[in-house]
């Protein structure tokens, strides 16, 4: 049994590669990590999915399947919010990705639990039984109880709302580690998480900020033909669901 154990997650990369390469980078530098886990949406509302794809599937030792990764697969058919405006974001990017990297979207598993000593750490993409329900920070914990169950004690290590926090409800810790690439709390650096284990400790998680070029991103958006690019540039830089 290690004597300790070191992960690291990063989720809700949304194609922004200058996001990407900024979080591995602060990855490297902290490491080493036994294992890095990408938590899904790698692709959709960003200028360089294909490139972003490639680069987590390069690192990652495990990714999972985000909602958006399901909407390019089905082509938004299971989006119950689906408009114009994302279903010409979702045909863009399935037609950037071409054809090997859908197959990588197909393969993506859902969950991943890590657990020495059976002290369990759980990554998912939004919560443990679905990928479109958010946990958020402010939610009553019986209703948390409710949508993360069964698993109600231990790490559960999430993204999807694109706000991250920490947070306790009796047993169980809760870590939004999202977004890497369109963080949506007004704070626009990229965001990651690390989590270790040791057997006198258990878990202990943190939650990373790191800063990037921006504006290469917007140009990007400018230049590289994704549809709709003034709002794309607007939902980064403001960096707010407003």
């Amino acid at each position: 049994m290690p004597t300790e154990l070191r992960v690291a997650v990063v989720t809700d990369i949304h194609g922004n590669l200058e996001a990407l390469r900024a979080v591995l980078a602060d990855i490297d530098r902290r490491g080493p990590f036994d294992r890095l886990i990408a938590g899904g949406d790698y692709c959709l509302n960003g200028p360089d999915p294909a490139a972003a794809l490639d680069l987590i599937a390069e690192r990652a030792d495990v990714m999972l399947v985000g909602n958006t990764d399901r909407d390019i697969l089905k082509h938004g058919a299971t989006d119950p919010d689906l408009g114009a405006k994302k279903l010409a974001s979702i045909e863009w990017t399935y037609q950037e990705l071409g054809a090997e990297r859908i197959n990588v979207l197909t393969e993506l598993q859902f969950s991943e639990t890590v657990a020495p000593e059976g002290d369990r750490l759980m990554v998912v993409h939004a919560n443990p039984n679905d990928v479109d329900h958010h946990i958020f920070p402010d939610m009553p914990p019986n209703d948390v109880r409710e949508l993360v169950a069964p698993f109600d004690a231990g790490v559960l290590v999430f993204g999807h709302l694109h706000i991250p926090y920490r947070r306790r409800v009796g047993a169980l810790r809760l870590f939004d580690v999202a977004a890497c690439g369109l963080p949506r709390d007004g704070d626009r650096r990229a965001v990651w998480g690390s989590f270790s284990w040791s057997p006198a400790s258990g878990w202990r998680g943190s939650i990373h900020r790191v800063s990037y070029d921006h504006g290469t991103t917007a140009l990007r958006m400018l230049d590289c033909g994704m549809p709709n690019p003034d709002r794309r540039i607007r939902d980064l830089l403001r960096a707010t669901y407003d």
